[in-house]
């Protein structure tokens, strides 16, 4: 049995392929979608593209809530045209907010769920790094991306590690 750098490599580099970043965006003031699902790993990009300033700060666990979770992430203010990003790399849920002026009273909340609740297929879709907004088929691809999906990437992984085994 013959193992090649390339063939170790293969097997930590096709599970990275298939992180995802979804987006989510700010709509008259509100978080779009509100609800997001995603697998650990993936990345959350709230790009702000609206006419306000926003900042993402992490809540208290449990039901929406507008008090900020001691230790938890805040983007500090965010202007349009600037984005915060976070991965997150373990299972749970997270709320967040709007943490400019009265915007969460407003409304301005919203839920990631990371892990088997959030297997990352928002919505039926299992493909692809793409935007949280509404995805209407299996394989539509966002903005003409191309990707791999997580099955092809762990193929691709399979595939390598056994090749090298072969030589």
């Amino acid at each position: 049995m013959k193992i090649t750098a390339l063939s170790v490599a293969a097997l930590f580099v096709a599970p990275a392929l298939a992180a995802k970043t979804w987006d989510v965006n700010v709509v008259n003031g509100l978080f779009s979608p509100q609800e997001l699902n995603i697998a650990p790993g993936d990345s959350v990009r709230w790009p702000n593209n609206d006419g306000a300033d926003h900042a993402i700060v992490q809540t208290n666990n449990g039901a929406r809530t507008c008090n900020n979770l001691a230790g938890g992430f805040n983007s500090g203010r965010k202007t349009k045209g600037q984005a915060y990003q976070r991965t997150f790399p373990t299972a749970g849920v997270v709320n967040y907010k709007d943490g400019i002026g009265a915007n969460c009273v407003k409304g301005a909340v919203g839920t990631i769920t990371v892990g088997s609740a959030g297997n990352g297929n928002n919505g039926g879709t299992t493909t692809g790094t793409r935007t949280a907004a509404p995805i209407t088929s299996p394989t539509q691809k966002p903005n003409g991306a191309s990707y791999l999906t997580p099955e092809s990437s762990v193929f691709l992984g399979v595939a390598a590690f056994i090749g090298a085994l072969v030589l």
